[in-house]
């Protein structure tokens, strides 16, 4: 919109500059007397200030119908009496008509309104002359008009067009932003349930772990028979929840201590088994290429299984068996506990969090809970082993 103001402001201070030029010029070579000249120049002055001031109001949003139409009857009177007193000044009428299809919207008040002005014209025209006066005047508006009136509805349709572009990119523009905002808050909810993942297959578990081995430490104190050992697994087990902390916190999120995955089981095997007791076997090949990615699933896995097996199944002896197959890489983890049924809901993050991670890398997750052969069951495809 301001630019519109500023680009119909210079066309009018053009036109009304034009007029004065032609006022004075027909004084100062005598075509008109300085009487008519001045009255003239005045009626031109009046008429250019008149627009410079009123059309920006004009064309605002609010819009000000009193002043458009204090606009265009000031044009229909003042521009006539220019006219009147220095006939060269009709050619203004290339701003005038313009003038008032940009006042009036509508395409019959437009017209109507030019129609006026041309017949006002026509009058100023032939005042005063001969008889052949009136015919050259009326021939020069009827053409000036069907040309204005040509021009101006050329004029409004490609305002029309312009409008409704701008307002297509309008919305386009607003439902880009919505849809940007739609972008910040579903990467706000995925990373947040990444967190989450994270923190249940992380440092819960080895929380989870630490609890277990206070309570061991306890018991084994009221039997006076505590252990540094079992005071050793504490410790090990707290300094591996600060350090999967700080790594949640740098950002990171390691397999192992930097040996691959093989080495990240044999050392989560091992841990666990001297912290529980539990008979763990561990089988696995030497797995090479697997992305990053698709080695911490399998990790989490790993860790979900065994610290369910820990806690809820009651088992002596587990299982963890990690083979490279022609189409993927296979875990699976079986342990000869309770069982328990694998469609009842489940509480917390473990194994709906492990399906949502492996679905991700196009893996999958299968589970078979029968008592004393429970399988844990965890695949990632060959498209995620890199060579």
């Amino acid at each position: 919109m301001a630019s519109a103001v500023r680009g119909w402001t210079l066309v009018y201070g053009i036109a009304g500059a034009v007029g004065i030029a032609i006022a004075l010029v027909a004084g100062v070579v005598g075509a008109v007397p300085w009487g008519p000249a001045l009255v003239a120049l005045g009626a031109v002055v009046v008429h250019a200030a008149l627009v410079l001031v009123a059309l920006p109001r004009v064309l605002s949003e609010q819009g000000a119908p009193r002043v458009a139409t204090g606009l265009a009857v000031s044009t229909l009177l003042l521009l006539p009496l220019a006219i009147a007193c220095v006939p060269w000044i009709a050619m203004l009428q290339f701003a005038a008509y313009p003038l008032l299809w940009v006042i009036w919207s509508r395409r019959r008040a437009a017209i109507a309104w030019t129609a006026l002005s041309s017949v006002l014209v026509l009058v100023a025209l032939a005042w005063g002359g001969d008889g052949d006066a009136w015919e050259r005047a009326a021939i020069i508006q009827a053409t000036s008009f069907a040309g204005n009136i040509g021009l101006g509805l050329w004029f409004t349709a490609v305002y029309r067009h312009a409008a409704e572009t701008q307002g297509l990119l309008d919305r386009l523009t607003a439902a880009q932003d919505e849809l940007a905002a739609l972008h910040r808050d579903t990467g706000v909810v995925e990373e947040r349930g990444r967190l989450a993942a994270e923190l249940h297959d992380t440092i819960s578990q080895t929380l989870a772990g630490t609890v277990l081995l206070v309570q061991r430490s306890r018991r084994e104190l009221a039997a006076g028979v505590l252990a540094d050992s079992t005071l050793g697994l504490v410790e090990e087990a707290a300094r591996e929840a600060l350090t999967e902390t700080r790594t949640l916190v740098a950002g990171g999120a390691p397999v192992s201590h930097g040996e691959g995955l093989v080495a990240a089981l044999t050392v989560l095997v091992d841990r666990l088994g001297r912290e529980s007791g539990l008979r763990i076997d561990l089988r696995a090949d030497a797995v090479t290429g697997l992305d990053r990615e698709s080695e911490v699933a399998l990790l989490r896995c790993a860790q979900e299984g065994l610290s369910n097996a820990r806690r809820h199944s009651g088992a002596r002896r587990v299982e963890v068996t990690l083979t490279e197959l022609d189409d993927g890489v296979e875990l699976r983890i079986a342990d000869d506990g309770a069982g328990f049924d694998p469609a009842a809901r489940a509480q917390g993050f473990g194994l709906e969090g492990l399906r949502a991670r492996l679905g991700h890398l196009d893996g999958d997750l299968l589970i078979d809970g029968s008592p004393g052969a429970t399988v844990l069951t965890a695949r990632v495809p060959r498209s995620a082993v890199r060579a």
